[in-house]
């Protein structure tokens, strides 16, 4: 399954408590990159955290991966959790009462 993983920041914590994480959870995320854990990671100029997809089987699975990066054992950062799956709603396209242009 894919997992769509959104960082955020704790409550009271600082820019130095991040600064502190930073190298080990680069590469804490390095390695579950390498397993094929995480398969995408994303930062934005707009917003200050991460966006992951990760792969797992399930979402303990999952939570328990983002549970050992540095910052979320820190209790810097905390990760909000979605499960994905394919969009499916094209097929609504080919159904008959759709087939014909209005």
């Amino acid at each position: 399954m894919k997992f769509l993983a959104m960082s955020r920041r704790v409550a009271g914590a600082t820019n130095e408590q991040v600064a502190t994480h930073a190298t080990p959870e680069a590469l804490a995320a390095f390695r579950l990159m390498s397993e094929g854990v995480f398969e995408q990671l994303y930062f934005s100029p707009d917003w200050k955290g991460a966006v992951l997809v990760v792969q797992a089987d399930t979402r303990e699975q999952a939570q328990a991966a983002l549970e050992t990066l540095p910052m979320v054992r820190a209790c810097v950062i905390a990760f909000d959790l979605w499960q994905l799956a394919p969009y499916d709603h094209y097929s609504r396209l080919f159904a008959p009462e759709y087939r014909e242009a209005p």
